[in-house]
């Protein structure tokens, strides 16, 4: 069977194994274990020209049922950050880490040695633009921790040419873009000084060091993959000096045929057992997030399965210097050590990080371990997306076996799923899940039928569900009309006819007089629509009935009107005023061409007569609209008061919704005037007011009467009050 490894520590293969290897193996440190000069079983230190590890502040993880995207980092340190700490590094001040912890409070962490010096933290923190940080002490720098079925922290070699190889660990199951297997596991595990190493082979899980093996290098090594991307420090493996965002520590393993990663990662409680395979008790990983406080575990080829702790002197959300490299991830306690590189970071069962570097535990001296944060990591990769472990759907309703109806909906749940793949055996379907739950219509066809679906998540798919049902024919029950709707008025030609009904059965429409205006069919989702008619202007009834094999269903009535659209207003806007001697003589508007356009001031009766001129506070006047327009005249300037006028247009004898407008003339200045219609001649109850202003309308009998007595108008005299 085929052995996965974890870490990266430097060892040393026979020629017999680098010939086999194609001599291609290759790879770098970051709590990595690093290659010797002759074969050697034991591991060695990490040679002090590997590359560095950084911290990297953990954005916001994204759903945990989805592979992670990457997120903008709100809280990215500013350039100058970056440039304080090497000028703190000028005076032997070490700045380990800086970003947010779990609290979201500022924390820098410094060497012991380094803390004694207050004014080049102080310097770095105005710098950084983080005054009141915490300062948090470790005892030394961090570096870097390198060294069939493939899981999560099982142990592999990065091998170069000259017969070296690196002990590192296996972070996580991936799939490629073009959804080939893959692995993810640290950046430096692939490279040997500035060199990029191609090829991969899997350790011994027995032999490892998680188990008390010294981790002897395979006596057959057989080519796991090659590395196809990797990324330590900034962009294109510079030291991220900037304080740049996509500074990481994440590769990926291009699998070789015959070996098949597993979304899962080792406990190692059964290495060296039976078939010595570490697939054999594993945690399911289901998720991938951004780390939080509290517990965190991790998996290597190195100290095994272990679990620590992130709490408030932490570094939740930062960047470390990972020996000389800036590295975007989060701190822990979780003990772990060189080969244990690139090692699985998970949360129960959410992927977090990648085991990037940090400082063993010692008689005291405590761990301090960084990771990569997979949430910042992944989105540099080009598509790689970590394997998911996603449990096959449910179906909560028809139970297997159960007789349905045509198109009955299916409902179910797909935890950690973002769509279900489903097939009725016409082609595959894609059904969004919603809160862990689906539903889409069944099968049509009469008969037993068979139902196959699949949970997705990204590159991620479940195994799948299949189902068995019975369709049966369903009551005939009278369609569903749904446009338009019975009681329902339209203001443009009714062109279709639209309803629900029983899938596959055959749908009529006639109209109230029982001439057939269209047939068709339901189709699969219960819909059907009858197109291509017209019905204008008036009240109409269509009457739906279904039928399936000679039985007809009772019948679906909908009666509704088409109106013509109420005509425009464009003379005045409603809500208007005019000046007592200026109120509107005409009143006009938009319509439809040939419409009669009926104007009510005040609410008349239909047997008011149209005057001349206007003399009273109502009337009807009416007006055909001749190209796209009308107007109307009402003899004179509308007198004082308040008006509320209704222009309705009818085509046909088919009258539309009244379009209504209100607006005042107002009064002249002290008369205290307007309460609607014309105004009477002193009747005001106060002295009258003099002036052309004061001009009050004379009805058609008084001017008469005027004329009559020598064509004398009486005038209103200016009242004078005269003090003693």
């Amino acid at each position: 069977m085929k052995h996965r490894g974890t870490g990266r520590r430097a060892l040393a293969l026979t020629a017999a194994a680098t010939i086999a290897l194609g001599g291609l193996f290759v790879a770098t440190p970051a709590y990595a274990e690093d290659a010797a000069e002759t074969p050697v079983a034991s591991e060695t230190a990490a040679p002090e020209t590997a590359a560095p590890e950084t911290e990297a502040p953990v954005e916001e993880a994204p759903a945990e049922d989805a592979p992670a995207e990457e997120t903008p980092v709100e809280d990215a340190p500013p350039a100058e950050a970056v440039e304080a700490a090497d000028e703190a590094a000028k005076s032997g001040v070490e700045i380990v880490a800086f970003g947010t912890n779990a609290a979201g409070d500022d924390v820098v962490v410094v060497t012991e040695e380094s803390a004694g010096d207050e004014a080049a933290i102080e310097a770095f923190t105005d710098a950084a633009g983080i005054d009141g940080a915490a300062v948090v002490t470790v005892d030394s720098a961090p570096t870097t921790f390198a060294e069939g079925d493939v899981v999560g922290g099982q142990g592999y070699l990065s091998v170069a040419a000259g017969g070296q190889a690196w002990a590192c660990s296996v972070g996580f199951a991936a799939w490629a873009p073009d959804r080939s297997p893959a692995l993810i596991s640290a950046g430096h595990c692939a490279f040997n000084g500035t060199t990029k190493l191609q090829n991969t082979t899997l350790s011994i899980p027995g032999e490892e060091p998680a188990v008390g093996g010294d981790g002897a290098v395979p006596a057959n090594p057989e080519l796991l993959g090659r590395f196809g991307f990797a990324q330590f420090g900034g962009v294109n493996n510079t030291a991220g000096s900037n304080g740049d965002k996509n500074a990481t520590d994440i590769s990926v393993i291009d699998l070789e045929a015959g070996f098949t990663p597993l979304p899962a990662v080792t406990d190692w409680t059964t290495a060296g057992a039976a078939l010595d395979s570490l697939a054999g008790k594993t945690v399911a990983i289901k998720a991938v997030g951004a780390p939080k406080a509290g517990s965190v575990s991790k998996s290597g080829r190195t100290t095994g399965f272990t679990t620590g702790s992130i709490n408030g002197n932490h570094v939740l959300n930062g960047w470390a210097k990972i020996e000389d490299r800036w590295v975007q991830g989060f701190s822990s306690n979780t003990k772990a050590g060189p080969g244990d590189s690139g090692g699985s970071v998970i949360q129960g069962n959410t992927a977090v990080g990648l085991i990037s570097g940090g400082i063993e535990a010692a008689p005291g001296v405590p761990q301090w371990t960084w990771a990569t944060s997979l949430v910042n990591a992944l989105p540099k990769t080009g598509g790689y997306e970590v394997a998911l472990d996603l449990a096959a759907p449910t179906v909560s309703s028809p139970a297997p076996g159960a007789d349905v109806t045509p198109g009955q909906t299916i409902t179910g749940s797909a935890p950690g799923a973002k769509s279900v793949t489903v097939d009725q055996g016409a082609g595959a379907q894609t059904v969004a899940v919603s809160g862990g739950k689906f539903s889409f219509a069944g099968p049509v066809a009469l008969g037993t039928q068979s139902i196959s679906i699949t949970s997705v998540n990204g590159l991620s798919s479940s195994g799948t569900t299949v189902i068995s049902v019975t369709v049966k024919p369903a009551p005939l029950v009278a369609p569903v009309i749904t446009s338009p709707k019975n009681g329902s008025t339209v203001t443009s030609a009714v062109t279709s006819i639209s309803g629900t009904g029983l899938p596959t059965a055959d749908i009529t429409v006639v109209d109230g007089e029982g001439a057939e205006l269209g047939t068709t069919t339901v189709n699969g989702t219960g819909s059907w629509t009858i197109s291509g008619l017209t019905l204008g202007y008036g009240d109409h009834k269509v009457v739906v009935t279904q039928s399936r094999a000679g039985e007809v269903s009772p019948a679906a009535t909908s009666a509704f009107s088409v109106v013509p659209v109420a005509p425009g207003v464009t003379s005045l806007g409603s809500g208007s005023s005019f000046p007592h001697d200026e109120g509107p003589a005409t009143l006009s508007g938009t319509g439809i061409e040939g419409a009669t356009v009926t104007v009510n001031v005040n609410g008349a009766k239909a047997t008011s007569a149209k005057a001349s001129s206007f003399a009273a506070a109502s009337g009807i006047y009416t007006a055909t609209v001749t190209g796209g327009k009308w107007s109307v005249s009402f003899g004179a300037p509308l007198p004082t008061g308040s008006y509320s006028i209704a222009v309705s247009q009818s085509v046909g004898g088919v009258s539309s919704a009244p379009t209504t407008v209100t607006f005042a003339v107002l009064a002249a200045p002290g008369t205290g005037g307007g309460g609607g219609g014309a105004v009477t001649p002193g009747d005001d109850g106060n002295l009258a007011a003099t002036g052309v202003d004061t001009m009050v309308p004379l009805t058609a009998s008084a001017v008469a009467l005027a004329l009559l007595s020598g064509g004398l108008l009486l005038m209103a005299r200016r009242r004078r009050t005269i003090e003693a």
